[in-house]
């Protein structure tokens, strides 16, 4: 566990502990209630799509820079570690089982990624514990990725592989850049009827559609792609964007969604800690997964959400 979550201490009393000082090992998870960290650390989907190398290191520099944070009253948070497997196919399979654990036990799952590839092994370790339930994923991304696998599965094509399998999936996409996107993948995503939303349109126009799309599904598993936000505060992604959403809408956006109270499953992808700036990208991903644990202990309270596991 040290070698995950370790820091400054300034004492052991309460009020000013750490949260890494409050993190435990899932092994020791007694009972239901509370949040478990699973690492994505593979960068594989990454290099099949000629992207740069670093992002294995994502899911320890996010650890790093949230074990720093204070701690947060009334929350059991818990570690299930990195991966064994570093081949895609591998990864995605051992992940699915890893996340399926995490909701036998009674936890919610936050990933630490590693490349977007987190999706499709999320995906399949939700169904495996909600087999007949509508799912609605939703993407934060400036990128649809929902390229064609029929030639390799990489970081771009978890969507597509996912919605040609499960006709019980809808995908939405908030901070798409359509200068990011070729005209066939923005075509593929209208054959599939994907919710693509603009990093450009209104908040509030982007929070109501959201909530729309949420009210036709059963449950909700949200991914944060950590590009889709302006190069000059996520610098450390592999495919950085110009014109990319501001933190602080993506924020508002990501609370509104918690709020649905529909939320089974969250992940932050694509952070490459060698093209950092100032740990700038770790330390949004780390802040904005605070602010989410805080508002799933105000609204989920872990009390009615257990009654979903199966």
């Amino acid at each position: 566990m040290t070698k995950l979550w370790n820091g400054k201490i300034d004492s052991f009393e309460e009020d000013d502990l750490k949260l890494w000082q409050t993190v435990k090992c899932i092994d020791e998870a007694q009972e239901k209630g509370g949040v478990c960290f699973v690492g994505y650390d593979t960068e594989d989907g990454i290099l099949r799509d000629g992207g740069i190398a670093g992002a294995s290191e994502g899911a320890n520099a996010i650890r790093k820079a949230l074990g720093e944070l204070p701690s947060i009253k009334n929350l059991k948070i818990y570690e299930y570690g990195n991966l064994d497997k570093k081949v895609l196919e591998e990864a995605q399979d051992e992940y699915a089982n890893k996340i399926a654990d995490i909701y036998l036990r009674g936890l919610f799952p936050i990933g630490l990624g590693g490349g977007h590839d987190i999706v499709y092994g999320a995906y399949k370790g939700i169904r495996k514990v909600f087999p007949n339930e509508k799912i609605g994923i939703i993407s934060f991304d400036a990128h649809l990725d929902i390229k064609s696998y029929s030639e390799k599965m990489s970081s771009e094509t978890s969507f597509k592989k996912i919605l040609d399998e499960d006709k019980n999936v809808e995908y939405a996409i908030t901070g798409f850049q359509r200068l990011e996107n070729s005209r066939s993948l923005i075509k593929n995503a209208e054959e599939k009827g994907v919710l693509v939303l603009e990093e450009e349109y209104p908040e509030e126009l982007t929070i109501s559609s959201l909530k729309s799309f949420i009210k036709r599904m059963d449950i909700v598993y949200v991914t944060v792609c950590m590009d889709v936000f302006d190069g000059g505060s996520a610098p450390g992604v592999s495919f950085p964007t110009v014109f990319g959403m501001d933190s602080k809408k993506g924020k508002r956006i990501l609370r509104a969604l918690l709020e649905s109270k529909k939320v089974v499953c969250l992940d932050f992808a694509e952070i490459n800690p060698r093209y950092d700036v100032a740990s700038r990208t770790s330390r949004l991903a780390s802040y904005l997964i605070y602010e989410s644990m805080e508002k799933l202990v105000d609204i989920y309270r872990f009390t009615n959400w257990f009654e979903r596991i199966k």
